[in-house]
């Protein structure tokens, strides 16, 4: 019974898995291209390889201000995340858009160097082309989303299917998690789509139903609270008195004294950016990041001020298993969340449809020649 379900599922992985191959294809290669687009301005960075004490906020505020093109000032200072990385502050004309972030100015937060600047990254022909054709295959919007949101459920039965189709005997398991020297023909891509097909298959998953998520958010997200709490939860946090006494003038607050109470306020994280209220008495708006979180990852958002307390604060930590399960899907997605070895296995994911495609195409040739040169009942495919 085990043998002829395994047999059926063979054909239905084999011959879908071929009919559906170029639309995999172009959502896997799209992906991957839009990943690699995304961390091109990172690459752009300056690097910042004056060492010494950084220095506080507000100055390095005031050198992007003094640099700034005339009529512009900064509105949101990111603290250096990384080694060699400059600090960003991103300019604002407030007499045209009010609090609207623009182009980036980079500086050495030891030396207070103006080390390049940035334009606003806005998305070019060639970034829409692919997100059109990772998004929706070059589709009508709708009908296209919806079709790649089903491939994505097509997507997920196949990594599951692969796994049962793969899963060794007994006595097996070494060769089936490593690939053997020296093996062509159908061994050889029997290994590829095997072996590689286990080892990615987490990665592959994960992206795969992220992916159904990002189409059918609503249904999805219904699913997940009839078996997850899921909904955000807004915290209004106590600060010690030590730390508010050490605030010189809580009437007149600097960015380092709102980060200062934010991070009081929410054990556990590091500093990532520091927004400016619009008005001298307006409220600061502190994002933060869990340690052991990377660029990219559900952050947390404390708002200051005025005066030295913390209004409320957003801690995507404190969410249920739900929303929080919810809240990295979107992430995890985009390569984001868990650092450059996170973001490069995302990237290679992209290319897993092209070889699962010819991997599993050539084994079908190569089974359909040997059937027709070795007759029924003398031989056995060779593997």
């Amino acid at each position: 019974m085990w043998w002829k379900f395994r047999n059926a599922l063979q054909q239905v992985h084999l011959w879908i898995g071929l009919t559906l191959s170029i639309p995999f294809i172009l959502i896997g290669l799209s992906g991957s291209a839009i990943v690699l687009v995304h961390a091109l301005p990172d690459f752009k960075m300056p690097f910042s390889t004056t060492s010494g004490e950084h220095h506080p906020l507000h100055r390095i505020i005031a050198a992007a201000n003094e640099a700034a093109p005339e009529g512009k000032s900064a509105a949101l200072v990111r603290v250096p995340q990384g080694l060699w990385e400059p600090a960003a502050v991103q300019l604002t004309d407030p007499t045209r858009n009010g609090n609207q972030l623009g182009d980036s100015l980079f500086i050495d937060p030891v030396s207070l160097e103006v080390l390049g600047s940035a334009e606003r990254y806005r998305n070019g022909e060639f970034m829409r082309f692919l997100t059109s054709m990772h998004l929706a295959l070059m589709f009508p919007s709708y009908y296209g989303a919806q079709t790649v949101g089903w491939m994505g459920v097509a997507m997920c039965l196949f990594g599951i299917s692969g796994l049962i189709l793969w899963w060794p005997r007994k006595g097996q398991w070494r060769q089936a998690l490593l690939m053997k020297r020296g093996t062509k023909g159908f061994r050889l891509n029997r290994d590829l789509h095997g072996v590689i097909g286990f080892w990615s298959l987490p990665v592959f998953m994960i992206l795969s139903i992220s992916g159904v998520y990002l189409v059918f958010p609503t249904t999805f997200g219904d699913g997940v609270k009839t078996l997850l709490p899921h909904e955000s939860t807004l915290q209004h946090l106590e600060i010690d008195a030590a730390t508010i006494a050490s605030i010189a003038n809580p009437d007149a607050l600097t960015p380092d004294d709102a980060a200062k109470l934010a991070l009081a306020a929410v054990p556990g994280a590091r500093l990532h950016s520091v927004q400016l209220p619009p008005g001298d008495d307006g409220t600061f708006m502190v994002t933060l990041m869990p340690h052991y979180a990377g660029e990219g990852a559900p952050q947390i958002s404390a708002f200051v001020g005025p005066g030295a307390s913390v209004a409320a604060v957003v801690d995507p930590r404190q969410d249920p298993m739900g929303t929080r399960i919810l809240d990295w899907m979107k992430a995890l997605h985009f390569g984001l969340g868990l650092g450059a070895v996170w973001k490069v296995l995302v990237f290679l994911s992209g290319f897993l449809p092209l070889l699962f495609a010819i991997t599993g195409l050539r084994m079908w040739q190569i089974r359909r020649a040997q059937k027709r040169v070795v007759p029924d009942g003398l031989a056995a495919p060779a593997e």
